[in-house]
């Protein structure tokens, strides 16, 4: 009887041990050092052979708990750029920048960034958008949430990850000159475009697209950013009939998730914003969202 009563007593205590730990913040297993740092992360839950170079500041303020934005690049796959376009606003605001960077060579063209690498795949967790989860979840270390921002193809990346993958953890959002976009259409009877260029035959549908639109979106445009023979802008077909160069995209962008939110009878939490002067200036651009994300109280 003796023996039953400390075997019971050992399994109470297990149960009570592990009831605990789920209330206790999360440790990171991979905590963010002060300054500029970088380390390859090794994707265990997505594409263990797709090693992810990640781009790191944290500033002298702040311990490894401060807030967490994470910074998406261009085409260019210059993370430790866009980290280093962060670093002023950082020492502001009190925050950790996170730049993974996604490399040609692993992650190749459009397809697999912009595009997240979804087509034909439909294990979620191997899209190029569930690496900034696992990689939350790798580096946070108590935070629930994080912020993000992605300029050009970067924030092609972010807006799709919002309407694909429905469940991040993202608390603010910002996209900054997109090349072109997924336009937040569901019904196929409403438009000829089809996924990417649209809801229509894509993994996502009314109910996230009802989460996203509810959500804290800036939608931030360089006020000139308007050239319509810029190299590297998208002239397909489905991208021309968005407009003819971003920043007309990006109002039409706007435009259609305001409609969508007024058919979905959904409170819209986006925000669409200018930066007079600015073009297609990563550095620029991000400047202008410190200002207009952590400037603001969320």
């Amino acid at each position: 009887m003796k023996a039953m009563g400390i075997r019971s007593a050992v399994k109470i205590l297990g149960v009570l041990l592990a009831g605990l730990a789920t209330l206790l913040p999360a440790q990171a297993a991979t905590p963010v050092p002060s300054g500029k740092w970088s380390f390859v992360f090794n994707d265990k839950r997505g594409h263990e052979d797709r090693p992810v170079r990640v781009y790191t500041y944290r500033p002298r303020q702040c311990d490894s708990t401060c807030p967490m934005l994470f910074v998406l690049h261009g085409m260019k796959r210059n993370a430790s750029a866009y980290r280093d376009y962060w670093e002023l606003a950082a020492d502001r605001h009190g925050f950790l920048v996170i730049a993974p960077e996604f490399a040609e060579r692993q992650w190749p063209k459009a397809a697999s960034y912009n595009l997240g690498d979804v087509a034909g795949n439909p294990n979620r967790e191997q899209w190029a958008y569930s690496v900034i989860e696992h990689l939350f979840d790798e580096m946070r270390d108590g935070q629930k949430d994080y912020r993000i921002f992605g300029h050009s193809a970067g924030a092609q990346f972010v807006h799709r990850m919002l309407f694909l993958l429905p469940q991040n953890r993202a608390s603010a959002a910002i996209v900054a000159n997109a090349g072109w976009y997924m336009m937040p259409e569901w019904r196929a009877d409403k438009t000829p475009a089809r996924w990417p260029y649209s809801f229509v035959e894509s993994p996502a549908g009314e109910a996230e697209l009802r989460g996203a639109l509810a959500r804290k979106v800036y939608v931030l445009l360089g006020e000139t950013d308007t050239k319509t023979d810029a190299p590297d802008l998208d002239r397909s077909e489905g991208a021309m009939k968005q407009g003819a160069q971003r920043v007309e995209r990006g109002e039409n962008f706007f435009g259609a998730a305001s409609g969508a939110a007024a058919a979905l009878g959904v409170k819209l939490g986006w925000e669409l914003s200018y930066v007079p002067g600015v073009g297609h200036e990563g550095a620029k651009m991000s400047r202008a969202a410190a200002d207009i994300a952590w400037g603001k109280k969320q």
